[in-house]
């Protein structure tokens, strides 16, 4: 993968603040009843483990679907804005029961599909009695976690709607759109491969670096947002800390601390 000049040194910047947070990590446990900023820490060290395929897929000399990863960076970054945005922290909860919701919905898909027999890979890996037996096993588990977070009518809003509420509409409308193309393999973004060789259609699998600068720029900046909410909200790492990475060049002038 041929990488300009500017290219290597936005991607080694990204690596020294990948290192650095990794390091300041090792040492760092949460101490805290808030399940907003449990949940703040919990995703971005899920982000700092993006961030670590996003550099090693780069690393390994390949550029491609890079656009999902940055999908799930932004995506993060909408959840965990509109999460923060509510000081009640109903949000935060209406978080956890999604995904325990989302899970009890799944299975009860399957279920369903099994007793229809439309499902024969499943039910070479389990019985149909297995299942509804993690069925009521998932709906116990449910009525626990609602009866602790004593939240049962709290909902968890569609992606546009979250976007909404923490002030991310930009994101929404901009880079989660335009990563949203390829992650999605729509015609649009299938055809940057098509070619016309001798009055036919081929397609090329050469890298497409076009969008290189903006992939590793967006992932700095996501990143870099994250790592700087944990320094307000638990002064770690501390702001003298990153003033380093704060003044980076990778930063659009407006969002330099």
């Amino acid at each position: 993968m041929k990488l300009s000049e500017k290219q290597k040194r936005w991607i080694k910047q990204l690596e020294e603040l990948w290192n650095f947070f990794d390091a300041r990590l090792k040492n760092y446990s949460l101490k805290t009843n808030d399940l907003r900023l449990g949940l703040l820490l919990n995703m971005t060290v899920a982000v700092h483990r993006l961030i670590r395929g996003f550099l090693a897929q780069l690393k390994g000399g390949s550029s491609d679907f890079l656009e999902s990863r940055l999908r799930t960076l932004i995506e993060a970054e909408i959840n965990i804005n509109y999460i923060l945005a509510d000081e009640t922290g109903n949000r935060a909860r209406a978080f956890i029961l999604d995904g325990k919701r989302s899970r009890l919905t799944a299975l009860k898909r399957i279920l369903r599909l099994l007793e229809q027999k439309k499902a024969p890979a499943m039910a070479g890996v389990n019985t149909i009695e297995s299942y509804k037996e993690l069925k009521l096993s998932l709906e116990h588990e449910l009525s626990e976690r609602q009866r602790l977070l004593g939240k049962e009518n709290v909902t968890w809003p569609n992606l546009a709607q979250r976007a909404e509420g923490g002030n991310s509409e930009e994101l929404y409308a901009t880079v989660f759109w335009l990563f949203s193309e390829d992650t999605h393999m729509t015609a649009e973004g299938l055809n940057r491969f098509l070619r016309n060789i001798e009055g036919g259609i081929a397609m090329t699998t050469e890298l497409d670096l076009s969008a290189l600068d903006q992939q590793i720029q967006t992932a700095y900046v996501s990143y870099i947002a994250f790592i700087n909410t944990c320094s307000q909200r638990f002064g770690f790492p501390s702001e003298e800390e990153l003033k380093k990475f704060n003044s980076s060049e990778l930063l659009p002038k407006q969002v330099i601390k």
